[in-house]
């Protein structure tokens, strides 16, 4: 036989493995903390350096479908009463802002052994498929736009997208457009013909994403569309110049990918995107003192204005969804866009500062993250986009506040639960009319993923309203996405549910090893406690001896109220009846 080597020592123990003195493995969680359901954490303020790097090992988003669980996969918990050391390193990590992130560990948290895998559930209403068309790969060149559509279909599919995207993204010149439209489909030895060239990938790219807003199932001039765009675009990707018509192209990319396509396509998309609105100068205003100005064309400032915009907004948002690094311009000039009549794509613009606010490199107390949701909350909008960004922004700064282990008051929770129900309304509506926006499938998932993190009787009472909304996305667009989703949001409430059946069992066998408490007579009450010239109030115990009655009222059990409702178990229990008369013990009814 082979002698056995050395016993293998973890450099690092978990916090409660040394106060227990118990063996650890030195993950995250360690193997010791899973067998006994502890929440683990390490003290990463007491440690040196090189075995703070070993146990700050990254959450990395892996895209899986698969809803076991990993014991290995590695997790950060920490607990209430964490130092402000812990918390500071906490929110500094990239993922602080990840809605994949806060699912993962609210999974963890409620059943470590069964939570889902990280994964970016419900990230957008997923990939649009057609049975006639052909994979991606197939399209190795790209076609003309006049080869895929006619004239009578361009026009058609660009009035739809000034009616449904162009309010809430509006970045697009419609003169321009139609008048580029009416050019491009003319003969090509007619004079003012366009060419084919890159605004090719500007008209596929307004006709894939008007299309997209047009019918529920991808046809296959749909998916054709968009691959001509990407391969126009790949062609031009390395021009010295890039032009505005460039930017614009790649805007309607990313605004398709953030859609229907992956995540890891879209953010690495928005990144190449902000890279080409630098290299255009379009960041900076024409005016500014610079020599290396590149673009030279003629375009009006407000354009301009309205592409950085929102490369910023994609990039921004993509980056915190994936806990990633997001593009930062140093040195930009440009103004806010101006307003628009009919159009609120400026109200959007408008959370800019305080979404880039959120950048988990800024380090920020509770209380500016506390005023920042009471600010997002107190705002009313009317349109369904607008409600849903707000929605967005407000779930995110909630599970800011979440990683610092802040307690909100109720009156700002209150608020937090009635903007979520008004999202998942405007889910609905927006799903009613074919607007398949992203957040139409993200918020209504986070919001049950808030639902069960808050955990209480308001928040509770939501779930049917949001697994409703979740359900009717999941049903229209029928999507593998949106298909996990569902069933996701369904394993957590499940899990949800068995953890709170299991704390009702231990309460419900302390209660059956303490028969006898029931009959326990209580002390006297002072004289004092009793009004003048009135006796004490009395009634008969168990026995049928004479006691006096409990020195509190009512609402000072209230509590009670609220552990009956929490606990299915005790659905029957008449409280009135067990606070006001001797009922026989126990209540076989009750299963008490």
């Amino acid at each position: 036989m082979t002698e056995p080597g050395p016993r293998k020592r973890s450099r690092a123990a978990c916090s409660s493995c040394q106060s227990r003195k118990r063996k650890c493995s030195g993950d995250q969680p360690c193997t010791t903390c899973l067998q006994f359901g502890s929440e683990c954490y390490y003290d990463l303020g007491s440690r040196k350096k090189k075995d703070t790097k070993r146990i700050q090992t990254p959450l990395s988003l892996q895209p899986t479908t698969s809803l076991n669980a990993n014991p290995s996969t590695n997790h950060d918990i920490l607990p209430k009463n964490r130092s402000p050391v812990d918390s500071n390193m906490r929110l500094s990590s990239l993922e602080a802002n990840s809605g994949a992130a806060f699912v993962r560990r609210l999974g963890l948290k409620i059943d470590p052994a069964n939570a889902p895998r990280l994964n970016l559930f419900a990230w957008n209403i997923g990939a649009r498929r057609s049975p006639t068309s052909l994979p991606p790969s197939s399209y190795t060149t790209p076609i003309p736009v006049v080869d895929i559509i006619s004239q009578n279909e361009m026009n058609s599919l660009t009035a739809r997208f000034f009616e449904k995207i162009d309010p809430c993204y509006g970045f697009v010149d419609r003169d321009t457009i139609l008048r580029q439209i009416s050019r491009r489909w003319l003969p090509p030895a007619a004079d003012g013909a366009l060419p084919y060239g890159l605004y090719d990938a500007v008209l596929c790219g307004v006709a894939a994403f008007a299309s997209l807003f047009s019918r529920r199932e991808a046809s296959a001039t749909e998916l054709q569309l968009v691959e001509s765009a990407r391969l126009i675009l790949e062609e031009n990707l390395l021009s010295e110049s890039p032009t505005v018509d460039t930017v614009t192209a790649w805007v309607l990319r990313v605004c398709y990918l953030r859609t229907t396509g992956s995540p890891h396509a879209a953010w690495l998309t928005s990144c190449t995107l902000m890279h080409l609105i630098e290299a255009a100068g379009l960041h900076l205003e024409l005016n500014s003192d610079t020599v290396l100005l590149r673009s030279q064309e003629s375009c009006h400032p407000e354009t301009r204005r309205r592409l950085f915009a929102m490369g910023r907004h994609l990039n921004v948002w993509l980056s915190f969804e994936l806990g990633r690094s997001r593009v930062v311009l140093h040195g930009a000039t440009s103004l806010p866009p101006t307003p628009r009549s009919n159009n609120y794509a400026e109200e959007i613009f408008s959370l800019l500062p305080l979404s880039e606010s959120l950048d988990p490199t800024k380090l920020q107390d509770s209380n500016d993250l506390e005023t920042a949701l009471s600010d997002v909350v107190a705002v009313v909008h009317v349109q369904q986009p607008l409600i849903l960004a707000q929605c967005n922004l407000m779930l995110c700064i909630y599970r800011r506040l979440r990683a610092l282990n802040t307690t909100i008051s109720s009156s700002l929770l209150d608020s937090l639960l009635a903007l979520a129900g008004k999202g998942l309304r405007a889910a609905r509506e927006m799903v009613a009319v074919n607007c398949p926006w992203h957040q139409a499938a993200n918020v209504p998932f986070q919001v049950i993923c808030t639902l069960l993190a808050i955990d209480n009787r308001s928040s509770l009472s939501l779930l049917p309203e949001a697994m409703q909304t979740l359900r009717e996305v999941a049903t229209a667009y029928d999507t593998d996405v949106l298909r996990e989703a569902y069933s996701t949001a369904y394993l957590l409430i499940m899990l949800h549910q068995r953890r709170k059946e299991e704390e009702t069992r231990a309460l419900d066998d302390v209660l059956r090893a303490n028969p006898a408490a029931s009959a326990t007579r209580l002390p006297e009450p002072k004289a004092e406690g009793n009004k003048p010239g009135s006796p004490p109030s009395q009634d008969y115990g168990l026995n049928g001896q004479e006691h006096v009655s409990l020195p509190f009222d009512s609402e000072d059990l209230s509590w009670i109220g609220d552990l009956v409702i929490d606990m299915p178990s005790l659905q029957n229990f008449d409280l009135e009846r067990f606070l006001t008369t001797d009922v026989p013990w126990p209540l076989p009814e009750t299963g008490i």
